[in-house]
């Protein structure tokens, strides 16, 4: 399996957010949520600075 890379520098040195909402009023969950493997994550280069998602990201398999 190849490892995920940054786009932009090739660096396998990147990061992915899991996220979930919750209502700021009470605190209750928003069924919303977005997972380390899902394509829509949030992802980061920690080498150059790049910021997208992980689709974006070179290598390896996508969900």
């Amino acid at each position: 399996m190849n490892n995920l890379r940054c786009p932009q520098c090739g660096s396998e040195d990147v990061t992915v957010t899991a996220e979930q909402m919750f209502m700021a009023n009470t605190g209750d969950h928003y069924c919303h949520s977005v997972k380390a493997h899902d394509n829509d994550a949030k992802a980061g280069c920690l080498k150059c600075g790049w910021s997208g998602l992980r689709e974006a990201l070179e290598g390896g398999s996508h969900a």
